[in-house]
């Protein structure tokens, strides 16, 4: 399978490969008009401030803008060790841009890469449904459209995030080890090497699902030691010592500048307090305690961790799991909730938010049970239980594990698209239009219901404060 090739758009899927740009352009044209005026303005800043204050999409957070503005290691390189390389390019073109016109031009180049990503995810989940499970064509492009039509698939083409990437990998990743599974092919170490090294440098835990793709499609030749050792340990071990690196070169310093920093204030602080009078002491004593309780409510939100530090403080032992999958992972993430729209869990949204119509539940039912009735009818396939295996992995990290539980569903890019692939097999079995036609009535409602409130949301102008 030639490297290039895999990216040359086929005869038959031209037109709908036009319709999907059409769609992406659109919706990004859009985000960036709403927030033109605003990120384009020269000088304005301290920009992460600005980011963070007016850049309001869920739960996502605008590290990207942030980095292709002002480059540094903004992101946790431990979770996201390449993230910060891969955008430095578009840093300096935007420092280019910036000489040039004197404005700002970071939502023009972020687009550009989401665009893309989102454009071949697009490609390559038809790809998957055409040529790995064998639909035919109408329906391969229904279920395409299906997917594109749930509620955090059709918000990942503008959220100026690491999701779409890590979207366009997974799926290419599973497009490859379909058809090496379906032709008897191997899946080569260094294909696994190389989609490890990225797929796991965007968001570490999906590297795990290339291990996974290795070993569904190479099954018991997974184990040998040269596979293991060029496949699995050395990528490992030299991303493992490129976040290493990345972190004393570049968070460390600045980790132990504003712990001098820190103490240095708590130190102020305290001065200023043996100074104060009685009355300055109350009223400090009262902005202590309402800070605390505001700190307390999103401790609330974030629920109790395994432990307080390394990987296991992001762990969430006390959120309701059930509420989590009916509100949130089958609900939120295919629907969205009309109240608190597109707001942050960690600032105003509560953890669970309920719908407005009764009607919206049986609507994810539907959803679940079309993805329950999938599963049977491709039980035997082994590329399906590659997907289930995947799509396993993530929910233990968050529903067992708890991580970024309170908002699962801005992780809905990484593990959703599981949902239409599995119904892809149920139409398999039952290729017969009263199987056609609801899913494309549910198709169309979930366009048209997501598609009015994102669209309503970026036709509204935004309220600067600044």
């Amino acid at each position: 399978m030639s490297p290039l090739k895999i990216f040359k758009v086929k005869r038959e899927e031209r037109l709908q490969a036009v319709v999907a740009l059409v769609v992406i352009v659109a919706f990004n044209a859009l985000f960036i008009w709403r927030m033109h005026d605003l990120f384009m303005q020269p000088g304005f800043g301290p920009y992460w401030k600005v980011f963070e204050r007016e850049l309001h999409l869920s739960g996502y957070d605008p590290l990207t803008y942030l980095g292709v503005t002002d480059w540094d290691v903004v992101y946790q390189v431990y979770r996201h060790p390449l993230l910060a390389f891969m955008i430095w390019p578009f840093w300096l073109l935007n420092e280019g841009l910036t000489a040039l016109f004197g404005v700002n031009c970071v939502q023009y180049i972020v687009a550009l890469p989401l665009m893309i990503c989102s454009f071949y995810s697009y490609i390559f989940l038809y790809r998957i449904h055409r040529e790995v499970i064998q639909l035919e064509r109408w329906d391969a492009t229904l279920l395409t459209a299906f997917y594109f039509s749930f509620a955090y698939i059709l918000l990942s083409v503008i959220v100026p995030d690491h999701f779409t990437i890590s979207m366009f990998l997974l799926l290419i990743t599973l497009y490859i080890s379909g058809v090496c599974i379906l032709k008897g092919r191997e899946f080569k170490w260094w294909q696994s090497a190389i989609l490890f090294y990225m797929t796991a440098g965007v968001t570490l835990s999906n590297g795990v699902k290339v291990f996974l793709s290795g070993f569904f499609v190479n099954l018991k030749d997974f184990f040998r030691p040269k596979y293991l050792l060029l496949a699995v340990i050395l990528p490992a071990g030299l991303l493992w010592a490129t976040a290493t690196w990345e972190y004393q070169q570049y968070v460390l310093p600045k980790e132990k500048v504003r712990e001098e920093l820190k103490q240095r204030k708590v130190e102020e602080l305290k001065a200023r307090v043996a100074q104060m009078t009685p009355e300055e002491k109350a009223k400090f004593e009262e902005k202590k305690a309402k800070r605390q309780e505001v700190l307390r409510r999103q401790a609330a939100k974030t629920g109790k961790p395994m432990e307080d530090h390394g990987f296991l403080k992001w762990t969430d032992i006390t959120t309701s799991r059930w509420q989590s999958v009916y509100e949130n992972l089958f609900g939120e993430s295919v629907q969205f909730h009309q109240q608190h729209f597109l707001e942050d869990t960690l600032v105003h949204r509560p953890v669970f938010v309920t719908y407005d119509w009764a009607w919206s539940y049986w609507i994810e039912a539907l959803v679940v049970l079309l993805f329950i009735a999938g599963i049977w009818c491709g039980r035997r396939s082994r590329f399906i239980w590659l997907c289930l295996s995947c799509f396993g992995f993530d929910m233990f990290i968050h529903l067992v594990l708890g991580f970024g539980i309170n908002e699962i569903f801005i992780m809905a890019p990484h593990w959703l698209f599981v949902l239409p692939i599995a119904t892809a097999y149920l139409f398999r079995e039952v290729s017969t239009r009263w199987l056609r036609i609801p899913v494309m009535l549910l198709t169309l409602y979930l366009f048209i219901y997501n598609g009015y409130l994102l669209t309503n949301f970026l036709l509204t102008p935004i309220k600067a404060t600044l």
